[in-house]
């Protein structure tokens, strides 16, 4: 009897003394390069060791660089796992047709036009930042199920597409001489510049026309040293209220210089705090107003939004009025 029981007594020994299975080499890579997508992901939303990205078109773009990139570890981590648990198959060219266009699709949304129409809509803002996570993801996934080495060389080319977004293509172009040339020959910002209206100009203006009011040459034109221009002119003044509360649409030209990105509409805004942030910029980097006009004022602003222009009416309206 006894002995009959010793094997069964080995046998719960043997259950108690075995070891915990391990992960694999290939799941604990796997898992690190999901970790580490998740790590690059979180970077970008919480803007961990990153400038705000309301400062400039260019913190934007390593904002949106480290949400690719995130997004394509997680892509290239689920393309391994599930090439683990499947047979090998034949690359197929409708995967690597998705490996194209969705880095073609992310470098078309970081085009700097977009962005002025994009931040006037919060919930269409961080929508389009699981956008970018999902597009790294497909591009990494599509490319992996194409070959193993198009899924990581599409990837690179991704992220380093995204970081000469943030430091060349004209998003960090050198200064325009001429804006330059009317900065350091004005005084500072007069002491007058409306505190309210800076907080508005600084949120909402300065993401296209820059704090310094110079805007990017090419792309948005420059407040400083030309503001005062249109508010001299005939008409002007009416035209920078409808430009704010309708935006414009179209080609204008400035000191010889073509700009053709679109202005949305800041309706959001209420009257004062337009009027504010337009007495901001007219007082701003040695703007002044034009001698005898008075601040801009809310009821001003309350009577030229009854009239809900377009954007290409007020573009339609400069012309009309031959404005500089």
């Amino acid at each position: 009897m006894s002995s009959a029981r010793k094997p069964n007594a080995g046998k719960k020994g043997g259950k108690k003394g075995a070891k915990a299975p391990r992960l694999s080499p290939f799941a604990t890579t796997t898992l690190v390069l999901a970790l580490i997508g998740y790590f690059c992901i979180v970077v970008a939303w919480l803007h961990l060791g990153l400038p705000s990205p309301d400062h400039s078109i260019k913190d934007h773009h390593l904002q949106h660089l480290w949400f690719l990139i995130g997004g394509g570890l997680w892509g290239i981590a689920l393309a391994r796992w599930l090439a683990r648990r499947h047979e090998a198959r034949q690359p197929q060219g409708a995967w690597l047709f998705a490996a194209l266009l969705a880095p073609m699709t992310a470098m078309f949304l970081m085009w700097p036009s977009a962005y002025p129409y994009v931040e006037a809509r919060p919930f269409l803002h961080a929508s389009m930042h699981l956008v970018f996570v999902a597009l790294g993801a497909l591009t990494t996934f599509a490319g992996y199920q194409y070959t193993r080495v198009v899924g990581w060389l599409l990837g690179g080319s991704l992220a380093v597409m995204a970081w000469l977004a943030a430091f060349f293509f004209g998003v960090t172009a050198k200064p325009n001489p001429a804006v330059t040339a009317i900065l350091d020959a004005r005084p500072a910002p007069a002491p007058t510049a409306s505190v309210e209206g800076q907080k508005v100009f600084d949120q909402i203006c300065a993401a296209c026309h820059m704090t310094t009011g110079a805007g990017l040459p090419g792309a948005f034109p420059p407040l400083a040293g030309h503001l005062p221009d249109l508010l001299a002119a005939s008409g002007g003044r009416d035209y920078v209220v409808r430009v704010v509360l309708n935006g414009l649409q179209g080609a204008i030209s400035i000191g010889g210089v073509t700009y053709n990105s679109v202005m949305p509409p800041w309706q959001q805004l209420s009257d004062q705090e337009t009027a504010d942030a337009l007495n901001y910029a007219t007082t701003a980097w040695g703007n002044e107003f034009p001698e005898g006009a008075q601040a801009f004022e809310a009821g001003e602003v309350a009577a030229a939004r009854g009239e809900a222009l377009s954007s290409q009416q007020v573009h339609d309206l400069r012309g009309q009025l031959g404005l500089p």
